[in-house]
Formats: C-alpha cells, sequence, structure tokens
C-alpha cells in the first residue's frame, strides 16, 4: 500500500498530464480552425463572387433546362 502522500501526488500528476493534454488538443484545435479561416480569408472577393455567381447562373440555367454546352 502506498503511502497516502505518495498516493496523492501520483494522483496529481496525473490529474495535470490529463489537463495538459486537453490543452494541447484545444491548441491544436483552434490552430487548425484559424488556419483554415485565414485559408478562406485569402481569396479575393472576386473569386468567391464569381464562384457563387456562377453557381447561381448554372442552376437557373439548369432548371430553365438549358445544358451546360448551351451556356458555354
Amino acid at each position: 500500500m502506498l503511502h497516502p502522500a505518495l498516493a496523492r501526488a501520483v494522483a496529481t500528476a496525473h490529474i495535470e498530464d490529463l489537463h495538459r493534454a486537453a490543452a494541447r488538443r484545444r491548441t491544436v484545435r483552434l490552430a487548425r480552425r484559424v488556419a483554415r479561416e485565414l485559408r478562406v480569408a485569402a481569396t479575393p472577393i472576386s473569386i468567391q463572387r464569381s464562384a457563387s455567381e456562377s453557381a447561381a447562373w448554372t442552376s437557373c440555367a439548369q432548371a430553365d433546362g438549358i445544358t451546360p454546352a448551351e451556356t458555354a
């Protein structure tokens, strides 16, 4: 049987390890989210706008029965 002070030290160390691991996971998750947002922010708004307009035009043309060959 462990001495109570030693058992408490082992339990405290284990809890601190769990806290450090959780902090590491949060940091990685935050870094990935920031990197993803930076990639989106780095895309010029004109490219984003033209892509959304193109998608809107294509969906409207398809609804009207126009084939992709006719829209080009």
